[in-house]
């Protein structure tokens, strides 16, 4: 054998190897591929039920806060109903009943004077 045809057939070595490297490298890469497709599939069933419960739960959130609004504003009604009856009750039943005992008082303290009292 010559220098040439040594060469050659360290050269073809080389490349058999090579080839082989290579396809052992692309044999793992698919797998860890099809791990992942796997992994992306199972992460995507799980999440997609998931997703429905968090809009049924936003749904359901959301009108309670519709609820919650609709009692504040009740709330709010009473509060000022509340208020318009306080006032009433102060013009109409406390002032007049102020003015009531003073002057019975003014009376009272008129009459121990008239019987010469203090």
């Amino acid at each position: 054998m010559s220098a040439g045809d040594w060469a050659l057939l360290i050269l073809a070595v080389f490349w058999a190897v090579l080839v082989l490297v290579i396809a052992a490298v692309s044999v793992k890469l698919f797998q860890v591929l099809d791990s992942t497709r796997e992994m992306i599939d199972g992460v995507r069933k799980e999440t997609l039920p998931m997703l429905g419960e968090v809009r049924t739960t936003v749904t359901t959130v959301n009108q309670n806060l519709e609820h919650a609004d609709t009692i504040i504003v009740s709330a709010g009604k009473i509060t000022h109903n509340v208020e318009r009856i306080s006032t009433l009750v102060d013009q109409f039943v406390s002032l007049p009943l102020i003015k009531g005992i003073s002057w019975a008082y003014g009376l009272q303290k008129g009459a121990k004077r008239f019987r010469g009292g203090a």
